[in-house]
């Protein structure tokens, strides 16, 4: 009767052990989120923390990567079922300071198998 018992727990800890999410260091995750379209310009702040972490990143699925950064401000398909989250770095069109022009954004790139493989900062208008 015990076996019974332990088995959905040990089910569990193994579950929760494979979808853990990595601790970033130097970075405020709460003030990353809060900074939608980057219009308070945190992110431009952290991002090199960021990257220069992203071995802990790479593998994580897309649920795993929202869980962690939060929603991202743009979505792009890309061939092969390959798909992009976008994160604005500076301020857009969404926020009172926005100039016009190019602006940075960091791409994260997720294979078909939804896994985040490529992590790179590219110019967006």
């Amino acid at each position: 009767m015990k076996i019974t018992r332990i088995i959905p727990l040990i089910i569990f800890l193994i579950y929760s052990a494979c979808t853990e999410v990595p601790e970033l260091e130097n970075i405020d995750l709460k003030e990353w989120k809060k900074d939608k379209d980057a219009c308070n310009e945190y992110r431009i702040e952290v991002v090199d923390n960021l990257l220069s972490q992203k071995e802990k990143l790479k593998g994580l699925s897309q649920n795993e990567m929202i869980n962690l950064l939060g929603t991202a401000d743009k979505h792009q398909l890309y061939e092969r079922s390959q798909k992009f989250f976008i994160y604005y770095l500076e301020p857009n069109e969404n926020c009172n300071q926005y100039t016009e022009g190019y602006i940075k954004a960091l791409y994260i790139r997720f294979n078909s198998l939804d896994q985040a493989v490529d992590f790179n900062i590219q110019k967006v208008q």
